[in-house]
Formats: C-alpha cells, structure tokens, sequence
C-alpha cells in the first residue's frame, strides 16, 4: 500500500466523522480540538515517555553509586555533589541550546539529538578511567538530558486537545519522576547489590550501571522515526502544507514513517489564514524577559527553583541521610526505592488534578503541605516505618509540585518560543539542582537531618508565594492564553 493510499483509507475513503473537521474548516485550533485522542496521540507520548523514563533512571544515579566512586577513585561526598552539579550545569547548557533548536528546527529533530547525545554522554562515563574523565562525560549526559524533557512537554502539549493537554503533560512525569525514580532505585538496588560481585565489585558494577541505562535508548531513537513533527509549530514557521501533513498523521490512527511522511497528500485543515501573527519570527532569549512576559517568567522560574532544588537535593542526599542513620548502602537504596512510591502516587495524582483543577490551585495547596511534610520528616523520623512513610509523603508533595509545574510552564509561552521558554524556566530549577545540595551539604554537616528538611519547607512557602503571581491556563487553550499565536483572519 502506498503512502497516499494510506492517507486516503483513513481521510477520504469515507465521510468525515462529526468530531474530524472538514477540508478547509476553521483553526488550527479547531482542528486539533475536533480530532481529539487518537491513536497516534498516544504512540507520540509513549516515544515521548521513553526517552524521559531513562533520563530519569540516569539522573537518579549520583547519589545511589557513592561507594563505586570512592572506590574507583577516592571522591567523597563534597565531589559527589560537586559532580551532580556539573550534571546539572550540564542540563542547563542543554535546556536552552535545544530550546532554540527546537523552536528553530523542530521539537521531532532535537528529541532525537538529545538522545544521541545522552547515549554517547552515558557510554563514555561507563568507561571513564578517572575523576576527571568522569566529569566531563557527565557534563555531556547532562546536555543531552537537559531539553529532553523540555522539548517533550512542548510537542506534547501542542498536539492534543486542550482538555487533556494538563493531564496529559503531567503523565509525563509519572513516567520520569514516577515511574522512573521508583524502577530506577530498584535496578541500583539490583546492579549493587546481588549482582555486584558478579560485575567485578564496587569498583566496577557502577560502570555497568551506565552501560545498561545507555543501550535501551538506542531503541527509542529508532522508533522515532516515526513522530510526526507539531501541526502548530510547523505553522508558526508559515509550513502550512507541512502542518496539514502532520494534522493528518495524527487524525490517521496508525504511524507513517518519516520519510512517507514527506510524500503523504494531506487533507486541508488550515490555510495560509490560519497562519499566526507571530509566523516565522526569532526571538532572543531577552524576549521571555521583556515587561509583557517578565511576570510570567519570574513566577514559574521561582516556583520551579524551589520545587526542582529540592526535589534534587533529598535525591543526591538521602541515601547519605540514611547512612549517617547506620543503615547499610543496600539498605538505604532499598529504602529510597520504597519513598519513591510516594513519587509515583504524587505524579499521577497530578496528572488527574490537571484535568480538574486550576493550576495555581494545585500548586499552591501542595506547596503548604508539602512544607508540613518537611518539618514531620525533620522532627519524627526515627525508625524503619516512620522513615519510609514519612520519606514517601515527603516524595508525593515534591512531584506533585514538579510535575504540575512541568505541565503549566510549556503554556505559558506562544508556539514561536514555547521551547525555549518552557526550557528557561525549567533552567531555572536546573539551576538550583546545582546550586541547594551545595547548601544543604554544610547545613547537614552541622544540623543533621533537621536542618536539611527545614531549608526543604522554607524552599516551600516560597514555591506557594510565586505560584500566586503566575497565569491560571486551566481549560484554555494556548490560542487564548497567548494572543501572539492568533491567526492573522479567520478563514
């Protein structure tokens, strides 16, 4: 069967269901609001979550290979630390280059390239033969990592319907944050723990832990061969044939690789009326600091340096936290592991509250609780069972907040920046992954555990203030939010 014959069999061998658009019929927005869910819709995010559930596993790594370092080559936990931030930095460095790449070239190219990179970033520190070596791969994992899930959340949220935009960005998160921390601490627990000896010991089963998170990646770049680019980018670049292809892909409800793609006559759902005021332009990265953007930049940006930092620091510091409790390093991985139920209950929990309520609602609330999560993990603590439930509470608030946020920054911002806004303020929290485990490691040093969790609800109250000053997005769609991307007429 040929590519047009395809397209044919699903867009014009019979009549247009009373949800698919006519030919020619309305917006861009109506358009992908009467296509609604497809299967498509669903193929897209599952390539989306793999990249990110690997990431994840990838972030997760620092704080649980603490005694392969040492072993390998002496670092203690200021060089621990030291090396999650040049990770981080790493990140940094990646949100915004592959924030402007994909408002530049397309979100479909850079979630590719981010994944090449990681894998190469991931490969080469398996085989790092000193501290050195090691950071600088790390600093390559970190860029690689840094717009995927930026880049993500952008193709994502501008590809579905806007009742299910929030949920669906949210779900995301389950599987990075979620999902990932959770099966993360499992295969560490795994990798070093049974099979340690079996991997050459201490010194060396670290290594292979790379190794086994860089090859599964390998399998999603090759099946995203068949994501299809974003309909609003592709007209926010003026590509109104291009876009009218990509709309069909996704009203067809199986996948076309990339090269029919090129070649697939397309049903008209826009013309070049429905191209946006705003098509084709650049814009520098001052732009998202100008007067009419500032506001919304700061809020996000602030909110999201206090959820990411501290989401970040118990990450890269709990498994310390654990020993200095006299738990075992395999004790302590596996403890982390259970917490991150919590972290898979908070994500989800998300996902669901972004389809029934306001943004600033959720965001707020959970910042207030998740502050009084914080003070009852510093004040009880004490004990298996008050760890564990305690921890897990904690780890519910904490992606509750991020995956929230994570949903709302990509709205924010018009089609023609969304990348690269959405990866600035996400870089703001990059920031402070970097910078709030460097704080917290003396505050630890000298107050234990108290003081690590009260910076931790202090981080909190101030995540709460921020969120008041940004925009609600709940039930809008991006059109109406950002008045940039309204068509130049109406068709």
């Amino acid at each position: 069967m040929t590519t047009n014959d395809r397209a044919e069999r699903h867009d014009t061998a019979a009549p247009p269901s009373p949800g698919v658009p006519k030919p020619g019929e309305g917006t861009l927005t109506t358009a992908i609001e009467r296509i609604g869910w497809t299967r498509v819709h669903t193929f897209v995010v599952v390539m989306v979550l793999g990249g990110m559930f690997f990431d994840a596993l990838e972030q997760d790594t620092t704080g649980a290979i603490v005694e392969g370092l040492k072993a390998s080559f002496g670092m203690g936990t200021a060089q621990m630390t030291l090396l999650n931030t040049v990770m981080i930095i790493g990140g940094l460095v990646g949100r915004l280059l592959t924030g402007w790449m994909a408002d530049r070239y397309g979100r479909r190219f850079v979630l590719s390239f981010n994944l090449v990179l990681y894998t190469i970033g991931g490969l080469l520190s398996a085989v790092a033969p000193d501290a050195g070596w090691l950071f600088v791969t790390r600093f390559i994992v970190g860029v690689g990592l840094g717009g995927e899930f930026t880049v993500g959340l952008a193709l994502v949220s501008e590809i579905v319907p806007t009742r299910f935009r929030g949920t669906v960005a949210a779900s995301l998160n389950i599987g990075s944050g979620g999902i990932g921390n959770f099966v993360a601490f499992g295969l560490f627990l795994i990798v070093l723990g049974p099979l340690n000896d079996v991997l050459g010991g201490t010194a060396s089963s670290w290594r292979w832990l790379y190794v086994f998170l860089a090859v599964p990646a390998l399998l999603v770049i090759v099946i995203r061969r068949y994501m299809p680019e974003s309909p609003r980018f592709l007209l926010s670049q003026g590509r109104v044939d291009e876009a009218n292809r990509a709309l069909t892909v996704l009203n067809s409800q199986s996948l076309i690789p990339r090269s029919e793609q090129k070649t697939l006559t397309p049903r008209v759902y826009v013309t070049e009326a429905d191209v946006p005021k705003a098509a084709n332009r650049r814009v520098p990265l001052r732009s998202l600091f100008a007067t009419h953007s500032l506001g919304r930049t700061a809020a996000i940006g602030i909110a999201s340096w206090m959820s990411f930092g501290a989401q970040i620091t118990l990450l890269v510091l709990m498994p310390t936290i654990l020993l200095s409790k006299g738990y075992s390093i395999t004790a302590s991985l596996g403890f982390t592991m259970i917490m991150n139920l919590g972290s898979l209950v908070g994500a989800s929990a998300a996902a669901y509250f972004a389809y029934r309520f306001r943004r600033k609602a959720v965001v707020v609330l959970g910042a207030v609780l998740g502050c009084l999560s914080a003070i009852a993990f510093a004040s009880f603590s004490n004990g298996v069972a008050l760890i564990l439930v305690l921890g897990a509470v904690f780890q519910f608030f904490a992606l509750l907040l991020n995956t929230t946020l994570a949903a709302w920054s990509p709205e924010i911002y018009p089609t023609h920046v969304r990348a690269l806004g959405t990866s600035v303020v996400n870089g703001i929290g990059n920031v402070s992954g970097a910078v709030m485990p460097l704080i917290a490691v003396p505050l630890f040093a000298a107050f234990g555990v108290p003081g690590v969790f009260i910076l931790l609800a202090g981080m909190y109250v101030l995540l709460a203030i921020a969120a008041v000053f940004a925009p609600e997005t709940h039930g809008k769609t991006l059109e109406d939010i950002n008045p940039e991307d309204a068509v130049i007429s109406i068709a």
